[in-house]
């Protein structure tokens, strides 16, 4: 499905809810806003944010095959347990954020709509997809996935915007009506570069200010998760340093490029808050959270935080192997990459209004509520 870019016609002042992680998202367990009007949500990222963008996306001989989640036995625990696209067992991140802000789900796939986008019932748009990157593909030349990049989405976001334009007339879009969302996949490689991870933070901070310049001015960033404790990757530690947290142990090599670009990415903030005037920002800190969910499961009611709920071919267009497990609330993980409809609630619940440990320098909900 193709659509024309246009350019932006009018400014906006924006709350970006920026999510960096490759496997694990979160979500409210919950509570909603308080806000009477619940405002427009724009979302980005990958396929912990993704409500079926990449079902739209058309097979290439050059590119591969997108990953989709039209399939059993995702949404086996969503309402009347059908296949949405979203990589999760259930409801996901993007629609907990939604029902935080006082929305009922997540706003619906930019790819499912039809020209021009109506602003009445106007909830936002999501243009998360499913391995959706920092980068281009043209840059990762080992991909051979059909996705969209971070850039093709803000791209979507400007032709959003272009056609809400001449409904709105002269009145622009305020900071009570935009809401903006994102997950970016970081997928560490090569390992041990430490230069691959400082261009990452670069041309996240590049978005960002990108966003800033469409009128975004409150930015809530998660982290990104210990991603060498995923299933996936835990197959992979054999030969390199690892922890035990279940089978395999945590790839450790692949936790401390996550450390790295967290490190990173704290700087980047801290330094765009001092650059461009407005902006204020809150960092959910994932790996800290995460780390110390798989250090004392039981204490959160979880039995598994190592191995896939369901197995592999999860990403496919095939069946699973096997149904999922039975006791699916007490794992962490749903497939080999994305988690379970509870961990992301309970991940959520310490970002938007949790202790203060697990966010700097305010809490999500706070930050929303800042004038």
């Amino acid at each position: 499905m193709s659509r024309s870019v246009m350019k932006p016609t009018m400014t906006s002042t924006s709350l970006c809810l920026a999510i960096c992680c490759q496997v694990l998202g979160a979500v409210v367990t919950g509570c909603k806003s308080q806000q009477k009007v619940p405002p427009a949500i724009f979302m980005f990222g990958d396929g912990t944010l993704d409500v079926s963008n990449n079902n739209y996306l058309n097979y290439t001989d050059d590119w591969g095959e997108p990953n989709r989640a039209n399939h059993p036995y995702y949404g086996i625990d969503f309402p009347s347990s059908e296949p949405t696209g979203r990589f999760s067992n259930g409801y996901n991140i993007a629609d907990f954020i939604a029902m935080a802000m006082g929305l009922d789900i997540s706003p619906p796939a930019y790819l499912s709509l039809t020209s021009p986008i109506s602003v009445k019932d106007f909830t936002g748009v999501n243009y998360a997809s499913e391995g959706g990157r920092i980068w281009n593909y043209s840059i990762l030349v080992d991909d051979s996935e059909v996705t969209i990049p971070l850039p093709t989405q803000q791209d979507y976001f400007a032709d959003t915007k272009a056609q809400m334009a001449p409904q709105l007339g002269n009145h622009p879009v305020g900071s009570k009506d935009i809401f903006h969302i994102s997950t970016i996949t970081v997928r560490p490689r090569p390992i041990n570069n430490t230069a691959y991870v400082s261009k990452l933070v670069t041309s996240f901070g590049a978005s960002m200010e990108t966003l800033y310049n469409e009128g975004a001015r409150k930015f809530a960033v998660i982290n990104i998760p210990p991603i060498g404790c995923a299933p996936e990757m835990r197959g992979k530690a054999v030969g390199r340093r690892s922890h035990q947290f279940g089978p395999g142990g945590c790839d450790e090599t692949v936790n401390e490029l996550a450390v790295e670009f967290n490190d990173g990415l704290k700087r980047l903030l801290y330094s765009l808050s001092s650059k461009l005037d407005g902006l204020r920002y809150s960092i959910g800190d994932f790996y800290s959270f995460s780390n110390g969910t798989f250090a004392n499961p039981g204490a959160s009611g979880f039995a598994n935080t190592s191995i896939a709920c369901c197995k592999r071919p999860c990403d496919s267009q095939a069946a699973f192997q096997e149904p999922p497990c039975q006791n699916r609330t007490e794992y962490w993980f749903w497939d080999e990459e994305y988690i379970t409809e509870k961990a992301a609630k309970l991940a959520a619940a310490a970002f938007y209004d949790g202790p203060s440990k697990f966010t700097m320098p305010i809490n999500f909900k706070k930050l929303i509520q800042r004038k």
